[in-house]
């Protein structure tokens, strides 16, 4: 899908991409501190309605062992993402109007990282996949899987209270490992993640900045 298929939106797309411990969330959050000037950015994350429906159907409050996406089939989990991705742009696209900027913490090579490919149907999916805006700008925290393992421990983050030191570290690079293969070729913007998350940041406002992403005032600001 080529930039101008954004032409229709009257607001910045941005996406951050990356896997967890990578200080994607710290990132997006402060994008959207930094877009706070004129009518403001709004933070969205996709698929979140159906991340609560498996949770509901087979996440315990009294059993914190059991993930939803050991249980429920990743092609299964990759093609209805991609449904209320179609969903959530034509239901909420009033809503981020509203904004300047819409800023996703996580985009949709989430899905295939985490869930692998769509099985049945593929062709289908990939076309109703390219009816979904693409990001004006996507952003990709690159991270050490060492650095997204501590992390994760160091926020006491629910995989480390089921996981293994080992197993948690077998994830984290295979999960890193799906990141290099899925972000190849998409023009993502690439950040170091073993940056301090300040550094981080004014590297990724600054890329808006070339391209006209933040307004005027608070260009000049920084």
């Amino acid at each position: 899908m080529s930039h101008d298929r954004n032409d229709r939106l009257n607001y910045a797309l941005i996406a951050v991409e990356g896997v967890d411990g990578s200080g994607k969330s710290t990132l997006a959050r402060g994008l959207v501190d930094a877009l706070s000037a004129g009518d403001g950015a709004l933070l969205a994350r996709p698929c979140r309605e159906m991340i609560g429906v498996f949770r509901a159907l087979v996440e315990r409050s009294d059993d914190e062992s059991v993930f939803y996406q050991d249980v429920v089939p990743g092609d299964l989990r990759h093609s209805l993402y991609v449904l209320e991705g179609l969903l959530q742009f034509r239901y909420q696209g009033p809503l981020f109007e509203q904004y300047d900027a819409v800023v996703f913490d996580r985009w949709f090579h989430t899905s295939a990282v985490y869930c692998g490919s769509v099985i049945d149907d593929r062709a289908w999916y990939a076309r109703l996949a390219d009816v979904i805006p693409r990001p004006d700008v996507l952003f990709w925290l690159r991270v050490d899987p060492d650095l997204a393992c501590r992390r994760l421990m160091e926020r006491g983050d629910r995989w480390t209270r089921v996981y293994s030191e080992a197993g948690l570290r077998e994830k984290i690079e295979r999960l890193c490992a799906g990141y290099e293969r899925e972000m190849r070729g998409t023009g993502a913007v690439v950040l170091d993640a073993s940056a301090e998350p300040g550094e981080v940041l004014a590297r990724a406002t600054a890329v808006l900045a070339e391209r006209g992403l933040l307004v005027p005032a608070l260009s000049e600001s920084q």
